[in-house]
């Protein structure tokens, strides 16, 4: 990648983290309380795709499972 594409993106991340911040600052009415609040919703989002992730893996195995156990009906 280019330069330009590297600095437009990390521009990009640093006003979008800005204003996420700021949003939450406005909302929560201070900084601490903001980044309480940040790292609460992160830590939800996170707990969120691990727990999506693993029902995609197990659906996977419980599919790869049935369509190796030898029988014709899958």
């Amino acid at each position: 990648m280019s330069r330009r594409v590297i600095w437009s993106i990390a521009v990009f991340s640093v006003f979008a983290f800005a204003t996420v911040i700021v949003f939450f600052w406005i909302r929560d009415g201070s900084l601490q309380q903001a980044g309480a609040s940040m790292d609460n919703l992160l830590h939800n989002t996170g707990s969120e795709i691990a727990d999506t992730t693993g029902e995609v893996v197990d659906s996977t195995g419980a599919a790869i499972e049935r369509a190796t156990d030898g029988d014709d009906r899958t």
